[in-house]
């Protein structure tokens, strides 16, 4: 009986980590050089919505979007071009909104014979996330519009227990998070938007 019990265990494990996540690679991560001069607050917004397949976009969760705003902080804050970065704030310099649309694509069909056969049938699901940046001054008035987008895979498989410690769901999110907004910033801070 103990050696059943350990063997459900293992297969418990297994499947929970038969899944690995790679990215297409859009972007990637750049060193900033903030500009001379004397540096501006900033304030942002993060809003979003999430369209699965070909169904109507619908708004994004508020885990998902409060993950986007602490990347968007940590990043604006880390990258030294702002005197001081705020959350939805209406004193500032500048301001940005922030827009996510996240495009899942997966087949339910493929997805449920991947479960019933216990991951021995893969299959796969892509999520796109779409980062739109729009920028304004002081006065509310649109000075650029920045997009940026990259996706990510991820394939459900018993082999890929091998490749899960390195290439994790979430771990490849906030990479990916990470690298889209950095991006956003080194568009803005080549083009004077933050001047």
């Amino acid at each position: 009986m103990k050696k059943f019990s350990n063997l459900l265990v293992f297969v418990g494990v297994g499947l929970l980590v038969s899944c690995a996540t790679f990215r297409e690679g859009n972007v990637s991560y750049q060193k900033i050089e903030p500009l001379a001069g004397a540096k501006k607050s900033i304030s942002f917004v993060v809003t979003g919505q999430v369209k699965l397949n070909s169904n109507e976009p619908v708004p994004q969760n508020a885990n998902a979007l409060g993950s986007w705003a602490n990347v968007v902080k940590e990043e604006f804050t880390t990258s030294s071009l702002f005197s001081e970065v705020k959350n939805n704030e209406k004193s500032a310099d500048l301001f940005v909104d922030i827009n996510i649309q996240t495009n899942g694509r997966y087949s339910q069909g493929l997805s449920m014979l991947t479960g019933f056969t216990l991951y021995l049938f893969p299959s796969s699901a892509t999520d796109e996330f779409v980062v739109e940046a729009t920028f304004k001054n002081k006065s509310g008035k649109e000075i650029a519009k920045i997009q940026k987008r990259d996706s990510l895979s991820t394939w459900s498989h018993l082999t890929m227990i091998f490749v899960y410690p390195f290439k994790s769901l979430s771990d490849e999110v906030y990479k990916c998070q990470k690298d889209l907004i950095n991006a956003v910033l080194v568009e803005a801070n080549a083009k004077n938007v933050l001047k």
